[in-house]
């Protein structure tokens, strides 16, 4: 399953604490940040739980337990499914939205994610991650929350 025309590659920089301000309240928000090979860059608003999950995974740490995304990728090897890519398809100040692309016996299959899952369960799996063309083109290295 290759990638589409409209996906770029990117890395994961980091997690990090952003302050923001929504419905006129100030915030701390985890945010990932991720960049292409031309040093633009998206950041991604993801829960507390995934930034930790994301951070785990980039700092190699082994846990005593599976984490909800170690069980989400056991359960997939143990479908005989493979993660083959995840795409970030959409930012807003809130959320984000991903697909994570998995490959079956029976083909492939796309599943609706948070960005943030998709992105920890690809680290796992050591898959790689895109992000739509449109929110790099669009964003830049502009602060998408904002």
């Amino acid at each position: 399953m290759a990638a589409e025309p409209d996906e770029v590659r990117v890395e994961v920089v980091g997690v990090f604490e952003q302050q923001v301000t929504l419905r006129e309240h100030e915030h701390q928000m985890a945010v990932l940040l991720l960049r292409d090979a031309a040093s633009r860059e998206v950041s991604v608003p993801i829960g507390s739980c995934e930034g930790l999950a994301i951070q785990i995974s980039l700092e190699h740490h082994v846990v005593p337990r599976p984490y909800t995304h170690d069980l989400a990728l056991r359960l997939l090897e143990k479908l005989s499914a493979r993660l083959e890519r995840v795409v970030v398809d959409a930012v807003s100040a809130e959320t984000s939205h991903a697909t994570i692309h998995v490959r079956t016996a029976e083909g492939p299959l796309a599943v609706d994610a948070r960005g943030g899952d998709a992105v920890a369960l690809a680290l796992r799996a050591e898959a790689p991650i895109f992000v739509a063309e449109e929110l790099l083109a669009a964003r830049g290295n502009e602060d998408t929350l904002s």
